[in-house]
């Protein structure tokens, strides 16, 4: 190798190691950084009709069954060197360690009980949610039996850090939610799609329904007759029976626990929503 390819490849380098190092410390600001919640109080809820309720919305809005597991003891989603490793929490053990507006703050404002902010939880989408809603799922969690699994702590990788850093992996607490909706939506049809569609669909497909180059916006759903709806939301089959990218595992483990009242007003929402 020549003079000249070990400059350019000791130039290469350098400029390798500055711009990691730079993407390094601005991450590092921004995952440290410290929020102040708002602070605000739910009221525990112990009765069977909650915890049923509890049961059945843990289960649609992802927490009991998906990226918590089976037991809401949390595991290792991903692990990858580039990347870092995402983790989903013991919710069995974090409803027992921290008070109930510690846990609305985490779930509802993207705000840890350290101040820092939430990256991988959709917090955005579960702004939303309504006060008795919200209390109901969390009355279940801590009812449910304490799981003793340990999980490690996150760790974010420099990709991670690269999109921390270019906002394509925005801060939670960062995303200026919207206020928890009150309970005065439900007698109306198109409103309750309204809501379920928040806090559901936009966990995948974005807080304004328009997806992004991976996941499709919802206004497909303008070629769905309700019919072809309702068996994609308890199939995960679109038109044709043709399955559709990750919705037969959501069927099965999240919408199948949706009533027939709650489909029907979300398909009404989205395919009349201008």
């Amino acid at each position: 190798m020549n003079r000249l390819s070990k400059s350019i490849l000791l130039a290469l380098f350098t400029a390798a190691w500055f711009a990691a190092a730079f993407i390094y410390v601005k991450s590092m600001n921004i995952i440290g950084h410290q929020y102040v919640p708002d602070v605000r109080q739910l009221v525990a809820v112990t009765d069977a009709g909650s915890l049923m309720e509890g049961e059945r919305l843990a289960r649609v809005y992802g927490c009991f069954d998906a990226c918590h597991n089976e037991r809401m003891g949390g595991q290792v989603i991903y692990e990858h060197p580039l990347n870092g490793r995402l983790v989903a929490p013991n919710l069995t053990r974090a409803v027992r360690e921290h008070t109930l507006p510690e846990l609305e703050a985490v779930i509802r404002q993207g705000i840890a009980p350290d101040g820092t902010s939430i990256f991988l939880m959709p917090s955005a989408s579960f702004a939303a949610m309504t006060d008795l809603d919200l209390a109901a799922i969390l009355a279940y969690i801590r009812s449910h039996p304490e799981q003793l699994d340990r999980q490690p702590e996150p760790e974010y990788g420099l990709l991670t850090r690269f999109q921390m850093v270019t906002g394509e992996l925005p801060a939670q607490a960062t995303m200026g939610f919207q206020q928890p909706w009150r309970e005065t939506f439900r007698a109306n049809e198109t409103r309750l799609g309204e809501y379920i569609a928040t806090v559901a669909c936009t966990q995948c497909h974005g807080l304004d329904f328009e997806g992004d180059k991976d996941v499709p916006s919802l206004r497909v759903m303008n070629d769905y007759d309700r019919f072809e709806f309702v068996k994609l939301m308890r199939e995960g089959a679109g038109p044709g029976d043709r399955p559709v990218a990750s919705k037969p595992e959501l069927a099965r483990n999240r919408f199948n626990f949706l009533t027939e009242e709650e489909i029907n007003a979300l398909f009404l929402f989205l395919t009349t929503r201008s």
